[in-house]
């Protein structure tokens, strides 16, 4: 008969096709499924052959299962349980690279269970002779909390059980039925799940960090996450966290009387009744298949960890053939009732990916004893049946309670499905040769065991690679970033010494004794408690990295600046009670170049902390610096410039006028340019009045001060009465420099009036002194201060030519020649300054400019003056608002006499100059020593002497409102 034959495996095609249609795990946009049981008809000569190639497709793929065949089959539920566990664990059942199923909820509740069977049997009960080292153990444990004396102390006993509990906790990721694996199995089963995602993200943070922030959040960041993912590697092996994990005992409605946290409930496990009873048995048989289908949840649960993306087939447990009283068919029954009662955290019906075969015989009845009692098969199916209640009517209070019943039965048919049971007869045969068994989903390609790796180590790369430019990029902290030419610049409290990293320089760094000594002095201000204003110095505190002999590096005006700071802050806030001056450096690199953005730094900085009220510096007239003060300007900071002369220095857009913002200390070059063209006429250069002049300029596009003054000279020059003969000349590089002087002393004239920058002029010096004739005279202007300054003495040696130049300030008008008696406070202790920070004899290229110390001086402590007199007058912290306002109109007080002179602004329509701002001429003697021939303008208030001034250059007229 067709019903008795076994049908081979090319008529099987669609049981194989079932059956690997209910193993396939859809993808994540379909979700998890729970499978119907796949019930097998047929005697055991026809289910065993179809359960064995269901084991083998499995074996062959290396997909979880677990075949329990009849021959020897489990006594009992956690023999099932126990078998299949180990089963579906081995390395058979996953692919290389991949980890193997992990029970650790079964684990502890197998443990349990046989704790309580050796406490059941009692005293005599010892452990078989083929026992493990685990069984050993429980035997072990047993006896030590039932025997004197722990069992008299019911303390000592917790103790003793939540030790091994804590131990079972720490190797929570081991196969404990077979001994601890340990910390290093604990940790490399951890490692496989968060040390790519970790890594990756701490990575990305470093980098995104360094990227937005500066280098040394990134390390912080980086050093941080790195900390926490050990922190956390490290918890994962200690007990109290996996014990956490035994917290879902606790919440289900097996065994669990409200017990005090997991150890009572272990205890409560462990204690067993005095006779066991059936439906104790059977709670904890409910239990144990709860914490198995817990287990394989988390397993394939689609979180961070690639290994549940990777799993794309259900495991599988495979009964053989199920006749009557065999373990397996309790356990079918418990596993339905697990499934209907069972809940997630949300209170719907818990999913479990477990898919479940069963071979059994339609004759064999559910008890042989009572062959009228049903059959084995029908007793199974009614176990898996849905019951959704009957169709009674309610009552009316009860009407309210229908739709949310109609609600849950609605959820319960969508998690478990309308049909729970599926039968195939495997013995009947249709004859239709069926097409092949469909191909089966194939693991996705993003959650192949290597990705997370290669994207590690990928986002590692990309990480340490962003983190090494920003590190090339920045050279501090602290706001300093590093240019493409190798350049320092941004905004520091003198903690980085500008220099020293670009150039190599440690201990020789001319500047690093002043931005030390303002570091100091910041640090005293913070930890003073006292309210304080900031001011902050913008200039050029690097030289051209290009200027390889340090020699030529021309900083003497940056260290003079920078000094008369720390003189101006040192001075007020020993003299001040209550408030007290901050100072901050912003360097905008050589040549100004990088002016723009470090304003917009210092204007950032000053959205932060509203305690700067004034900004400094600006002595290089340049386009970047009038791009720097149009920034400012909009940012509201009131703005005072040291050396730009430059005669639209501040001016803002066409049209607007000048910046209200922007005061300057400097005279304008017409100023200066009338005085130097009356001096020239009139022989107080060089001995006799010139009639020529020859006058050479930077032909720089971007040097507005250059050609500005260059064009003044011009201009007083030639429109004199009688008025002399200019020849200009300008010049691109040192190069074209060293051609032109070279051509221009084949007819000298009667004098060269250099209206470059002090970078160029060692060159211009160099030529004229051996190409040049003796006698010849040099006038310039302030601009090579910083050259004498680290020169004077090689300047005096030279006989071709003799220097004079217009200093904005020298200690040598202070003389009884022009003052009488008086002399400035500056001047007096500028030397003890300068011997403090660079000792008592510093060397010539290593002296700051006492011409820019004096300027810088004046303008720190004019604003510390006034931001004191704000706070006193408002009893508040002073604000830019109120330093400017002070600024901006004086009022009738006392004119604040500086080392430069008498300072007192005009009104914005003149661009804010000094009234009667003093013009000097000084020269440098044979001996180096500079010696200062001219004095015209304000030096002091009263009683001061005149020199030979121009009788049209008259100071600038009386500050009016605008």
């Amino acid at each position: 008969m067709a019903g008795d034959r076994i049908l081979g495996e090319d008529r099987l095609r669609g049981v194989l096709d079932l059956f690997e249609r209910l193993r396939e795990r859809p993808p994540r946009r379909h979700g998890d499924r729970l499978r119907p049981l796949l019930l097998l008809l047929g005697p055991k000569a026809g289910t065993s052959p179809v359960a064995k190639m269901f084991g083998t497709r499995c074996k062959n793929e290396k997909a979880p299962y677990s075949h329990i065949a009849e021959e020897h089959p489990p006594a009992d539920v956690p023999g099932v349980l126990r078998q299949a566990k180990r089963e579906l664990s081995q390395p058979g059942g996953h692919r290389p690279g991949e980890p193997a199923l992990r029970f650790p909820l079964l684990d502890m509740a197998l443990w349990l269970n046989d704790l309580r069977d050796i406490r059941l049997a009692g005293d005599e009960h010892r452990p078989p002779s083929g026992a493990t080292a685990a069984e050993r153990e429980n035997h072990q444990l047993v006896r030590k909390v039932t025997h004197p004396p722990i069992v008299d102390d019911e303390n000592a006993r917790r103790r003793e059980l939540n030790r091994v509990i804590r131990r079972r906790g720490r190797d929570l990721l081991g196969d404990l039925e077979t001994g601890p694996r340990g910390r290093p199995a604990t940790f490399l089963g951890f490692l496989e799940q968060i040390a790519p995602i970790g890594v990756a993200i701490v990575a990305l943070v470093s980098a995104g960090t360094a990227a937005t922030l500066d280098l040394a959040y990134a390390v912080l960041a980086a050093v941080v996450g790195l900390v926490f993912v050990t922190l956390q590697i490290v918890a994962r092996t200690r007990g109290w966290y996996g014990v956490r994990r035994f917290g879902w005992f606790l919440r289900q409605p097996y065994l669990a009387d409200d017990p005090p946290g997991f150890l009572g409930f272990a205890l409560g496990v462990f204690d067993p009744r005095p006779v066991e009873d059936a439906e104790h048995r059977e709670k904890l048989d409910l239990l144990l298949i709860a914490a198995f289908l817990e287990d394989l949840r988390r397993n394939y649960h689609r979180d961070v960890r690639r290994a549940a993306w990777a799993r794309v087939r259900y495991p599988v447990l495979i009964f053989e053939h199920l006749p009557p009283g065999h373990a397996g068919v309790r356990f079918l029954e418990l596993l339905a009732r697990v499934r209907r009662d069972g809940r997630d955290r949300r209170g719907r019906p818990a999913v479990d990916p477990l898919v479940v075969t069963a071979g059994a015989d339609p004759a064999e009845p559910a008890d042989p004893s009572d062959p009228s009692g049903g059959r084995l098969v029908d007793r199974i199916a009614a176990a898996f049946r849905l019951d959704l209640g009957g169709d009674d009517p309610a009552d009316a209070p009860g009407a309210r309670e229908l739709w949310d019943r109609h609600r849950e039965e609605e959820a319960r048919v969508n998690a478990l499905g309308a049909r729970r049971v599926l039968r195939v007869d495997v013995t009947r045969d249709s004859g239709v040769n069926l097409p092949p068994v469909r191909p089966a989903r194939r693991r996705p390609r993003f959650a192949h065991p290597a990705l997370p790796w290669i994207a590690m180590v990928a986002i590692a790369a990309s990480s340490v690679t962003v983190v090494s430019v920003v590190a090339v990029r920045y050279c501090s902290a602290f706001q300093i970033r590093r240019t493409s030419s190798g350049e320092c610049i941004g905004i520091t409290d003198g903690g980085f010494k500008f220099g020293e990293v670009s150039e190599g320089e440690n201990n020789d760094n001319r500047l690093s004794p002043v931005l030390a000594r303002l570091e100091r002095q910041n640090r005293a201000v913070a930890r003073s408690g006292k309210p304080h204003a900031t001011i902050v110095y913008l200039g050029p505190v690097t030289a051209d990295p290009a200027i390889k002999n340090r020699q030529l590096d021309l900083l003497a005006g940056a260290q003079g600046e920078l000094l008369g700071l720390t003189m101006a802050q040192a001075e007020f806030n020993n003299a001040s009670p209550y408030l007290r001056l901050r100072v901050l450096v912003a360097n905008a690199g050589a040549r100004f170049q990088h002016a723009r953005q470090v304003a917009e730094q210092v204007r950032d900085l000053a959205l932060r902390d509203r305690s700067i009220v004034a900004v400094v510096g600006f002595e290089q007239s340049r386009v970047e610096t009038q791009d720097a003060i149009k920034v400012l300007s909009k940012a509201t900071l009131p703005m005072v410039g040291t050396a730009n002369s430059y005669n639209e220095t501040g001016r803002l857009d066409r049209g607007a006028g000048f910046s209200p913002y922007y005061f300057r200390l400097a005279p304008p070059n017409t100023r200066l340019a009338e005085h130097a063209a009356y001096w020239a006429r009139t022989g107080r250069v060089g001995g006799r009045p010139a009639r020529t002049v020859d006058v050479i300029s930077s032909a720089d596009p971007h040097d507005l001060y250059s050609r500005d003054l260059a064009e003044s000279f011009t201009r007083a020059f030639t429109r004199a009465p009688g008025g002399g003969k200019v020849l200009a000349r300008r010049y691109e590089n040192p190069g074209d420099l060293d051609r032109t002087v070279h051509e221009l002393c084949e007819h000298p004239p009667d004098l060269f009036y250099y209206a470059g920058r002090s970078d160029e002029f060692r060159s211009f010096a160099n030529v004229l002194q051996h190409t040049c004739p003796s006698g010849q005279a040099v006038l310039a202007d302030d601009e090579i201060a910083k050259y004498v300054a680290d020169n004077a003495p090689e300047l005096g040696r030279v006989a071709t030519f003799r220097l004079y130049y217009m200093p904005l300030a020298a200690h040598e008008a202070w003389t009884d020649t022009w003052v009488g008696d008086r002399r400035n406070v500056f001047f007096n202790s500028y030397p003890g300054a300068v011997a403090s920070m660079f000792g008592a004899a510093p060397s010539r290229d290593r002296t700051p400019s006492e011409v820019r110390a004096a300027v810088s001086y004046d303008a720190a402590s004019m604003i510390a003056y006034l931001a004191n007199q704000v706070f006193t007058e408002q009893a508040a912290a002073p604000t830019a608002g109120g330093v400017f306002a002070a600024l901006d109109d004086p009022g009738k007080g006392p004119l604040w006499q500086g080392a430069s002179g008498v300072l007192q602004f005009t009104g914005r329509a003149q661009g804010h100059q000094v009234t009667g701002k003093p013009v000097l001429l000084a020269t440098v003697r044979p001996d180096g020593a500079v010696e200062v021939t001219e004095v015209c303008g304000r030096l002091v208030a009263s009683g001061q002497k005149s020199g030979h001034c121009p009788p049209a250059a008259t100071a600038p007229p009386p500050a009016s409102p605008s």
